[in-house]
């Protein structure tokens, strides 16, 4: 009964010193700051894909044509580059933090 015990305990302190080791992991992986801005760009690739998220395995729900003049409304620094919300934004970091809109990778835009 001893041997068990002390298997048992060996094991919980053995995870209780793993998960907080496996938390803070993905933290500093998905960890981005976005800003209200006004910018005005123009799309410089042919046809530059439009996400739901600001990321690029996003959702694409559109496009926009090179040439194209769209405002930013929020800029996203993310581990990925930087993204620029141009239209139904919505960010906020209450709780849960929300990124939605129509986001387009700031390297498709001059301006």
């Amino acid at each position: 009964m001893r041997k068990h015990a002390a298997a048992l305990l060996g094991t919980a302190a053995l995870l209780g010193a793993a998960v907080p080791a496996l938390a803070a992991a993905p933290a500093s992986a998905t960890s981005f700051s976005c800003n209200p801005v006004a910018h005005r760009y123009v799309v410089t690739k042919g046809k530059a894909p439009v996400h739901k998220t600001p990321a690029a395995r996003g959702k694409v729900i559109g496009h926009v044509y090179k040439g194209a003049k769209v405002v930013s409304r929020y800029e996203c620094e993310k581990s990925d580059g930087t993204w620029e919300c141009i239209a139904s934004c919505e960010v906020s970091d209450n709780g849960a933090p929300k990124l939605y809109g129509h986001w387009v990778y700031r390297g498709y835009l001059k301006g």
